[in-house]
């Protein structure tokens, strides 16, 4: 497994309103020495977003009531420079398309492995420097 490296640690927002998988999330990237905030809501997200500058964002899709597209198209409204992978259990065609087009840099499918999500990770990381 490729593990980012870098002079400075990148931070990272996960955004998923199922606290478990916020909280193995982090416990995983936490132990990959990157900087790692969870928000359980669209509102929290964008707050985070705005305080804490991540370079990166997980997004889920579906987050409860709220659409994580939506969320993803505030989030490029606060810096168009953090990229967002948005994660989904559904790999359709119209969602990552839709997602893309509002400008994600990638889109997951659940499941996935660690090692698919660190090399996705450090990819977006990589692109163009951190």
């Amino acid at each position: 497994m490729v593990l980012f490296n870098s002079m400075e640690t990148s931070r990272i927002l996960v955004v998923d309103d199922e606290e478990e998988i916020c909280s193995v999330t982090k416990s995983f990237l936490t132990k990959r020495n990157f900087v790692v905030f969870t928000a359980l809501n669209g509102a929290d997200a964008l707050a985070l977003a705005k305080k804490e500058s991540p370079q990166l964002v997980l997004l889920d899709l579906r987050l409860g009531s709220e659409s994580g597209i939506d969320i993803l198209a505030k989030i490029k409204e606060i810096d168009k420079k953090i990229r967002v992978i948005m994660v989904s259990g559904s790999g359709d065609d119209e969602s990552i398309c839709r997602a893309k087009s509002c400008g994600a840099d990638d889109y997951i499918t659940k499941p996935f492995t660690a090692a698919y999500l660190c090399d996705v990770i450090n990819q977006k990381l990589n692109k163009g420097g951190a």
